[in-house]
């Protein structure tokens, strides 16, 4: 009886935690991106673990760019992301035998000239999906990210590829570029006779249970997309606020976090909605999920819209993709093996800080697949740059207030420390055009403006600055040297 009596006492004496202090499944997850948001300033975050039925695990924090609370409907962009979205738009236009993936780009664009007529001839679809068509990365900053109304159509936009020089022969390199999709966008539309959106809507989107998902301007509108964010001078700032009415295909898709994650279910489905109707084929999954072969036989890492072997372990058997514009990110990471995947957005991007951004959904996703986080990446590359012009920038405006009393005091006599100056004072005023020329070779400065706006004003302060104080040092110069003559 005593130890009966004692062993109630223990049953009814003993507390129980309350189940909101037990351990989650997913609380290192969580408490890592929290940590992370922190880090990088990212003022809204949206992430989920998601199975073949949907959202298992989800979360999110921080306010839009209207400062209203982030929610699982809360709209982004995702970017990037939109590239397997638009692979499986292809793939089931081959599943109908509207496509093939041996067909020449040419056949349905006949202005596409990329390279000269000779290379053009010999790209084909499939060397499009898995980015091995011969365009150079620099080639997205031609005809992507045209923002606001009117802007040309993908069909349109080919001509801006011309004269271009490949990386060698289709299939040779592999390099990656928005371009090759947003050619992917024009050539749905070419075979299916109408704009990109009102095709993949009812072939993809609906199916995979996308239903409020972004892909034109009028769908951007509906779901009130608020500005994304990026850093001016370190604070995030929401003056991202555009879009490209003709991107979905390549990058400006987009949606909330019931959206992304449906997208990722129905990839674990492998392509059936939930009702298991088979919008891709058993063939059409192993192929987009295969690694592309080089004519050399090495791997590319890109499949049919996927980055693939590509991660170190445990996530080396990982498909995924990340996605940027400016002022949002997103990440969608696929295990196929564990059947579970991790979709995460993010209301922050730049791209000088790209690493620091996109280590959060790897990071979470190493820890679902039972891994370790690596080392969180620095912004050094984001705050040494900016503030290093802004630095520039300053320092020849004081350069030309200096140089601007010299010209209005009385005229000194010629010496060689004034032409050591006047020398050094020149070379420092072109070192701003030393790095705008080049930076301007591969993005036009409505881009720039976009992408690195704080870099991108502190560059055109410091470039009008530099000319200035070249003009009044050489013009002080030439004073100089002239009434050095005239007191001969």
């Amino acid at each position: 009886m005593r130890l009966l009596a004692l062993l109630f006492c223990l049953l009814v004496c003993t507390p129980v935690a309350p189940a909101s202090a037990q351990s989650h499944p997913y609380e290192a997850i969580d408490a890592f991106v929290r940590d992370r948001m922190k880090a990088t300033h990212t003022p809204g975050i949206a992430y989920a673990v998601v199975g073949p039925d949907g959202p298992i695990h989800q979360r999110t924090w921080g306010t839009d760019g209207r400062g209203k609370p982030v929610t699982p409907q809360t709209p982004f962009l995702w970017g990037s992301v939109a590239k397997p979205v638009t692979a499986t738009a292809v793939m089931t236009l081959v599943q109908s035998g509207r496509l093939r993936l041996t067909d020449r780009v040419v056949d349905y664009l006949p202005d596409f000239r990329f390279g000269g007529a000779a290379h053009a001839r010999q790209v084909t679809i499939g060397h499009l999906l898995n980015q091995t068509a011969g365009l150079p990365e620099a080639a997205t900053f031609k005809v992507t990210d045209c923002l606001g109304s009117g802007c040309p159509t993908p069909a349109q936009r080919i001509s801006a590829l011309n004269g271009g020089k490949p990386l060698g022969p289709p299939g040779t390199k592999y390099a990656y570029t928005s371009a090759n999709y947003l050619l992917l966008t024009a050539i749905v539309e070419a075979v299916t006779k109408r704009p990109y959106a009102e095709y993949l809507r009812p072939a993809v989107l609906e199916p995979a249970g996308m239903k409020g998902a972004i892909a034109d301007i009028g769908s951007a509108k509906k779901r009130n997309l608020p500005p994304g964010h990026q850093l001016l001078w370190g604070i995030p700032s929401a003056i991202a606020d555009g879009y490209d009415e003709h991107g979905a295909g390549y990058g400006y898709l987009g949606g909330d976090l019931n959206d992304l994650a449906a997208f990722a279910s129905f990839q674990l489905r492998s392509g059936q909605t939930t009702d298991g109707k088979a919008v891709l084929t058993p063939g059409s999954v192993r192929l987009m999920r295969e690694e592309g072969k080089l004519s050399s036989g090495e791997g590319s890492g890109y499949g049919l819209g996927w980055s693939i072997n590509a991660l170190d372990a445990p996530l080396d058997r990982a498909l995924w993709h990340t996605g940027a514009t400016f002022g949002y990110s997103s990440v969608l990471i696929l295990l196929p093996e564990k059947n579970i995947a991790l979709v995460l957005q993010q209301n922050l991007y730049g791209f000088l800080h790209n690493d620091a951004v996109m280590h959060t959904g790897f990071g979470a996703a190493k820890l679902l697949a039972g891994g370790t986080p690596s080392k969180a990446p620095s912004a050094s590359t984001y705050y040494l740059t900016v503030w290093g012009i802004t630095a520039l920038a300053l320092g020849l405006i004081l350069a030309t207030g200096r140089s601007a009393l010299l010209l209005r005091r009385r005229p000194a006599a010629s010496s060689l420390r004034r032409r050591i100056a006047t020398a050094a004072w020149t070379l420092a005023g072109a070192l701003p055009l030393l790095i705008a020329v080049p930076a301007m070779s591969q993005m036009s400065p409505g881009q720039m403006m976009n992408w690195v706006p704080d870099a991108f004003a502190a560059l055109c302060v410091a470039v009008a600055a530099g000319l200035a104080t070249i003009t009044l040092r050489v013009t002080l110069a030439l004073r100089t040297t002239r009434n050095r003559r005239a007191s001969r």
